[in-house]
């Protein structure tokens, strides 16, 4: 319990509803945090960051007189991952209800499969290799500073304004990508300036949420930046001279720390926005590289989120590595802030939404109490779209939805961003600068499709000539460029209606790759009806050959003397295929392995000269893969021989399904020489090709 007298020892100010007080020493520090029980214990702050603190107390001025924080503001559990910060751990969690846990990141990792975790460490132990090993989709955050100073008063601010903050003030979204302003209240592109976004941040924000380039110390902006150098007024941290040249790959000094230049030459560091200075309780940069903290490639006391954290911020979201893709990112995760999660489960739910866009990659990694709820009386909206048609509020929160397939009927309309699972999706509104409206479900994107089926098809047809066929490659480069275009298109769909035209242009491509697979069965089929014929003697020589040791069972006559041969035509350089030689029957397969498992023929072994026959051709798709098949069959030099067959077949076939087509073959009592004739299946699944050869005896 902390006496009336004990209060008077300290340096103290009032701030909604708490007192804070100025303590001389780390060990009072950790007294005073021990001790901590509920609002009448005062909150420590070193002295050394006493004044830092009053400083950054400007933006929360309309708070000094809040009333209570929620209880449902806290969750999950903290963790002491320092020694040296095990007292902020401790006040932390006192002052907020939760469980103090010490343990390895492996633990701290273990429990945030459940529950948000904090974990609270000095910088240099928040290091390159720590961020790497952190799960993206963990509601995981490193509270952290550049001094166990700064540490306190961050932790003061983070319990006195963390639950107040988002009811009390607006945000801020801008984008230095942008083309284009294009929604109002965001600034986009070239009105994204330093000044412009001072002048924007007014008193402050709850959330000030960007994108831009970026590189560890420094943020692009129109003009400028927002630089990690603590502020406009002091002179850069200077590198000592002379400089020791060695080898080390981190904590390097800037460029403004070795000359009065920045390393972007267009501009002066004084030309920055100081991030010490912003006015933002909850930062996400969704930029490259802003994720340095300790054993940065950079010194810590140029580090973006460092910065932020010295002045006004109470969190920060930036990007651990390259980020690329899904430019909402941090629009997505101002909704969710305003939908009552907690930071770290917007976290979890952004870096989610990247993994879920196969167009992005890259994740963020929160720097602050990830188990703080800035708006604890809030609630996700949830809505179902068993109707394909969905009515949406607008607002500033994110809407859950039951379809990742759902687009806006009109391009204002509210933004999708599909989730993890690939069942759900996020709704945004007025976070991303959207209307409410209608959205529909619309097509499924075909980027599967392409790379487990129409891509290899593609290449598989373009490997013809291998084979000793001929393929229109100028008409395979316009299937291919139709379909990347399609896919492109869908993947930038803003409405159902874009998304449903790029499906149908998917799907044209897909037609015409089909329409070519049965052009080249027809043609062949017509070959074999008026020529001799065998596949492989048009296969380029020299062929690379290897044959099977054992003999295998022959499908036509049943016999274990079927000799199996891989060949690789053009001395290795054409695709491995195979080559199946019956020692009673003959050849039985050439072409593609591929098929053998896949097709099977049904026929009679002898006919008598002048009767008609039926010749079955089975062919099973594989179990996970629709397939589309073109098949034909004949016999060889037809009029010669006074006999006929030719004929083929086109279908589509749905994964493990099969079909079978029926050919008729005739003969000529009085023409047709009795003896052995072979009958040749011209087949193409998906592009695979190969030819089958089955025998049958006319008797007279």
């Amino acid at each position: 319990m902390i006496l009336e007298a004990d209060l008077n020892r300290y340096r103290s100010v009032r701030i909604a509803g708490r007192t804070v007080a100025a303590v001389d020493t780390a060990a009072e520090y950790a007294r005073l945090a021990a001790k901590a029980e509920d609002d009448h214990t005062p909150i420590p702050v070193l002295n050394t960051a006493w004044d830092q603190f009053l400083a950054s107390l400007a933006m929360y001025d309309a708070l000094h007189a809040a009333p209570a924080q929620p209880e449902e503001s806290w969750r999950g559990v903290v963790f002491a991952a320092d020694a040296e910060y095990a007292p902020v751990a401790q006040l932390l969690a006192r002052c907020t209800g939760r469980e103090l846990q010490e343990g390895s990141l492996e633990q701290a990792i273990s429990a945030a499969a459940t529950t948000p975790v904090t974990i609270v460490a000095g910088p240099r132990l928040v290091t390159p290799q720590m961020l790497a090993v952190l799960p993206p989709d963990a509601p995981i955050g490193l509270l952290t500073a550049r001094t166990l100073a700064s540490a306190s008063a961050l932790v003061a601010r983070t319990i006195l304004f963390g639950p107040l903050v988002a009811a009390a003030m607006g945000d801020l979204s801008f984008d230095a990508l942008a083309d284009e302003n294009e929604r109002p209240g965001r600034l986009a592109g070239l009105d994204a300036t330093p000044r412009a976004l001072n002048d924007a941040l007014g008193s402050g924000v709850a959330v000030m949420a960007g994108r831009g380039h970026a590189r560890d110390c420094l943020m692009h902006l129109n003009g400028g930046g927002i630089c990690g150098r603590s502020s406009t007024g002091e002179p850069a941290p200077r590198a000592a001279v002379p400089v020791q040249i060695g080898t080390d790959w981190s904590a390097n000094p800037a460029a403004c720390q070795q000359s009065d230049r920045c390393w972007r030459d267009d501009v002066l560091p004084t030309n920055h926005l100081r991030a010490a200075e912003v006015r933002g309780a909850f930062v996400v940069l969704d930029s490259c590289r802003t994720a340095q903290i300790g054993e940065g490639s950079i010194a810590t006391d140029v580090s973006l989120p460092l910065a932020f954290l010295e002045g006004s911020a109470v969190a920060v979201a930036c990007a651990v590595g390259t980020r690329g893709g899904l430019p909402e990112a941090s629009q997505l995760f101002t909704a969710l802030v305003r939908s009552g999660l907690s930071l770290g489960d917007a976290l979890a739910e952004v870096n989610g939404a990247i993994a879920a866009d196969p167009s992005a990659l890259g994740r963020l990694g929160l720097f602050g109490d990830a188990g703080l709820v800035p708006l604890a009386g809030a609630s996700v909206e949830r809505v179902t779209s068993a109707a394909q048609v969905v009515e949406v509020t607008a607002g500033p929160g994110a809407v859950l939805a039951d379809s990742a397939l759902l687009l806006p009927a009109n391009a204002t309309g509210p933004l999708a961003v599909p989730r993890r699972d690939g069942q759900s999706c996020w709704l945004l509104t007025q976070a991303a600068g959207r209307a409410g409206g209608k959205v529909v479900e619309g097509p499924g994107n075909s980027a599967e499709l392409w790379s487990q089926r129409i891509r290899p098809w593609l290449d598989r047809l373009r490997s013809l000539t291998s084979m000793g066929l001929t393929s229109d490659q100028q008409r395979l480069d316009g299937i291919h460029r139709q379909a990347v275009a399609a896919l492109r298109a869908h993947g930038q769909a803003c409405t159902v209606q874009d998304a449903e035209q790029a499906d149908a242009d998917f799907a044209a491509a897909v037609a015409e790759l089909t329409d070519m697979q049965v052009g080249i069965v027809e043609r062949e089929t017509d070959w074999i009806r008026r020529n001799f014929y065998s596949f492989t003697e048009n296969w380029p020589e020299p062929w690379s050959t290897q044959s099977e040791a054992e003999p295998s069972r022959c499908p036509q006559c049943g016999i274990t003397a079927l000799l199996r041969h891989r060949i690789r035509p053009a001395a290795g350089a054409g695709a491995e295929l195979c080559y199946h030689v019956c020692v009673r029957c003959g050849e039985i397969a050439s072409g593609a392995e591929e098929l053998s498992g896949l097709v099977v023929t049904d026929g009679p072994a002898q006919v008598r000269c002048g009767e008609s026959f039926p010749f079955r051709v089975t062919v099973t798709a594989p179990p996970h893969s629709h397939v589309s098949v073109a098949v034909g069959a004949s016999f060889q030099q037809e009029e010669r021989f006074h006999c006929s067959m030719a004929e083929s077949h086109s279908f589509e076939l749905s994964p493990g399904e099969a079909r079978s087509v029926e050919f008729t073959g005739s003969t000529s009592a009085g023409l047709t020489i009795a003896d052995q004739l072979p009958i040749k299946i011209f087949i193409a699944v998906d592009g695979a090709v190969g030819c089958l050869t089955r025998w049958v005896w006319l008797r007279a």
